[in-house]
């Protein structure tokens, strides 16, 4: 054989044998791929996994820029064992274990020495999984983390220290329950809720995904270093809400809902020309008796509105040219029958005909009734009822920006002609079969107060991007106008009516002109067999003539004798219009209302230097007619008079009107133990003025 066909044979023989392991492997691959390809993948799906990593979440702001919910980072911390050289775990171990035994000092040193000496060792033997991942504590805050990272070993990091530390954002609200439902919850596995929710892919920012490896039942490790993995914050918002115009309607709902023993209750508080909503509480009684924010009543709770809808109906009545102010309603003496059912007024009070701003005013069912079925009882005229609500905003969501608002309820004579009954105009006219949320009922009163024009009610106000302005959101108007000028004048007066001379009438206020309308609804009419019971509200806005915030409070099932609107909501509406008034800057320019703010001093007592600050800061010069530490504040003819606030030793003393830290100060002085409820000032107290003090514990609460 030549020396060419030898070579040939060579290279034949070669290359048959690289096409031998071509095929080989390509048969390899098809049977991974074809046949065993499942279980190759199930068994990866097992020890590796993408997970995703979640920047900071971005801060939630009121409208001053008081921080309403921001979050906190809490870390875990665990240890690579293997990774520290054995010169620098020798060098390093004993003193590593002293410190972690003083933080976060869960064992000894002498334990922490050996736990770690061992475990190292096992890794190094094979003998135990986890080596890589070791763990040392949790909810260790950022300033413990700044301790732990400047520990022997530890402060090489992680590659030459074999240091780990798992980032874990948690949110906080530094004014705790005050609107927590409005600005609600972040929380894994489970619906969140409130701002929280409704901008959560704001707040959350762009979420990376980090490699996770399985070394252990239950244990992934990631194969990169997080601290590298660098994810930007989220955005901040800007809401609507005053932190302080809050706290003034949270703890003026809290205090009603006590005095009433109601199951819950619910305050709006809303800026009339924007829609800007700058307070909303929502309370629900809970296990202890106390009240805490569960559900969002103000927003998804739809109830018969009962006799704040007649707010709706008048204005119909007035659109459409069927009744003004002295247009005459026979009363029927506060009854009258509908078909086969009877309706009554709050009494039997004997009257006939009486103008239509009499019946507004006093809040007639009868008188409402009467008027709705002369005009729309005919069949015909059904639709036309319907309608009538629609053009006025009633049938409509207001859009307000959280999630979870319902639609009305508001029966359409042919889509539900199943439940449109013979009763069903006179009942609609005064606030039933039909359900409302209380925020879509207070965006009527609001639209009234602005004079027609209906806004979109809105929570958030601008958008941050690492301080800087991303977007702005402006008043919007849902309609331009919901009925004639002349037609929303009448209104305005007839709400103003309600409170000079109507079933309002104990509301009325030296500090503030109130114009509203008071609700009673009968929650459970359609049931005669069990106890009644009533939700109470009150709706409107003030200041009656310029009004710059509209109002509504609503008591659910109040149990203390009282359920009318005027006697358990108004009070409340009443006295967080005061309060208010105080807040607001531009209000408080009226020199009426200063004036008349001066009165607001009358309750007020405690340590006589404050007060002496408080007066010389606002140039008022007080008529003191005591040297006394301890002072009580009124107002007389000669101006603010400062007397003598009696503080006696044996007995316990009236600490009404007094802030929180004069009131604990005085009692626990004389030893009683004290716990408060609310913020403010004091207007309760568990043990009565002049009982003898023998170590009683005492409850105050404030407002």
């Amino acid at each position: 054989m030549d020396r060419k066909n030898e070579l040939l044979i060579r290279v034949y023989l070669v290359f048959g044998m690289f096409v031998l392991f071509a095929l080989v492997i390509i048969g390899r691959v098809a049977k991974i791929s074809l046949v065993e390809g499942q279980k190759w993948r199930d068994k990866g799906g097992t020890s590796m996994k993408w997970q995703e990593l979640e920047p900071e979440r971005g801060d939630i702001y009121d409208v001053n820029g008081n921080l309403l919910a921001t979050s906190l980072p809490y870390f875990e911390i665990r240890m690579d064992l293997l990774s520290p050289k054995q010169d620098d775990f020798d060098n390093a171990i004993d003193s590593l274990a002293i410190c972690l035994a003083k933080y976060p000092g869960k064992q000894t040193a002498a334990d922490w020495r050996k736990e770690l000496r061992d475990t190292r060792k096992l890794g190094q033997q094979g003998k135990k999984r986890g080596t890589r991942y070791h763990f040392v504590a949790k909810d260790i805050p950022l300033e413990g983390i700044e301790v732990l990272e400047s520990y022997p070993l530890f402060r090489l990091g992680r590659h030459k220290g074999g240091f780990i530390k798992i980032r874990d954002n948690r949110r906080f609200h530094p004014y705790k329950s005050l609107a927590s439902r409005t600005i609600g919850i972040d929380r894994e596995n489970a619906s969140n809720v409130g701002l929280e929710a409704s901008y959560d892919p704001i707040l959350k920012g762009d979420v990376k995904k980090m490699l996770m490896e399985k070394i252990g039942p239950g244990l992934w490790v990631p194969v990169a270093d997080p601290t590298e993995i660098h994810a930007q914050k989220g955005k901040d918002l800007v809401s609507t809400l005053n932190v302080h115009m809050q706290d003034v309607v949270h703890h003026g709902l809290e205090k009603a809902l006590i005095d009433n023993k109601a199951r819950a209750g619910c305050a709006i508080l809303m800026e009339v020309k924007t829609g800007a909503i700058r307070a909303m509480a929502n309370l629900d009684v809970g296990t202890d008796s106390s009240y805490v924010e569960k559900l969002n009543h103000a927003i998804t709770t739809r109830t018969e509105p009962g006799s704040t809808f007649k707010l709706a109906s008048s204005l119909v009545y007035l659109n459409k040219g069927l009744v003004d102010e002295e247009t005459r309603v026979d009363l029927h003496g506060g009854k009258k029958r509908f078909y086969d059912i009877t309706m009554y007024d709050s009494r039997m009070h004997g009257k006939r005909e009486v103008p239509f701003s009499e019946v507004f005013f006093n809040s007639s069912n009868v008188g409402m009734a009467i008027v709705a079925q002369e005009n729309f009882g005919r069949k015909s005229e059904w639709e036309s009822f319907y309608n009538a609500f629609d053009e006025i905003g009633m049938i409509a969501k207001t859009e307000v920006d959280l999630l979870g608002e319902p639609d009305p309820i508001v029966k359409h004579p042919l889509k539900n002609r199943n439940e449109w009954y013979g009763t069903t105009v006179p009942w609609m006219a005064h606030g039933y079969e039909l359900m409302t949320t209380p925020l879509q009922m207070l965006n009527l009163y609001n639209a009234v107060a602005n004079d027609g024009r209906l806004m979109k009610p809105y929570l958030i106000e601008k958008i941050l991007s690492e301080g800087n302005v991303d977007k702005v959101f402006r008043p919007r108007a849902l309609h331009e106008s919901i009925a004639e000028p002349v037609n929303i004048q009448k209104m305005q007066d007839l709400l103003r009516a309600v409170v000079k001379e109507g079933t309002g009438r104990t509301l009325q206020s030296n500090i503030v002109d109130i114009a509203g309308k008071t609700g009673t609804t009968r929650v459970n009419y359609s049931r005669p067999d069990m106890p009644k019971e009533y939700n109470a509200s009150f709706a409107g806005y003030f200041p009656a003539e310029n009004p710059k915030y509209s109002l509504i409070v609503c008591v659910y099932a109040p149990q203390n004798g009282k359920y009318y609107g005027g006697a358990v909501a108004g009070p409340v509406f009443k006295e967080i219009a005061e309060h208010i008034i105080g807040i607001d800057e531009e209000l408080m320019k009226n020199e009426n209302h200063l004036a008349a703010a001066e009165t607001i001093a009358s309750s007020y007592a405690g340590y006589s230097n404050d007060y002496e600050e408080v007066f010389a800061y606002i140039g008022v010069k007080p008529v003191k007619k005591t040297q006394s530490n301890w002072v009580s504040v009124s107002p007389n003819e000669q101006g603010i008079l400062v007397d003598k606030k009696k503080i006696y030793k044996k007995r316990v003393p009236n600490v009404n009107g007094m802030g929180l830290r004069d009131a604990t100060y005085v009692l626990e002085s004389l030893g009683l133990t004290v716990k408060s409820f609310g913020a403010g000032k004091v207007y309760k107290q568990s043990v009565a003025p002049g009982t003898d003090i023998e170590g009683n514990d005492i409850e105050i609460y404030l407002n």
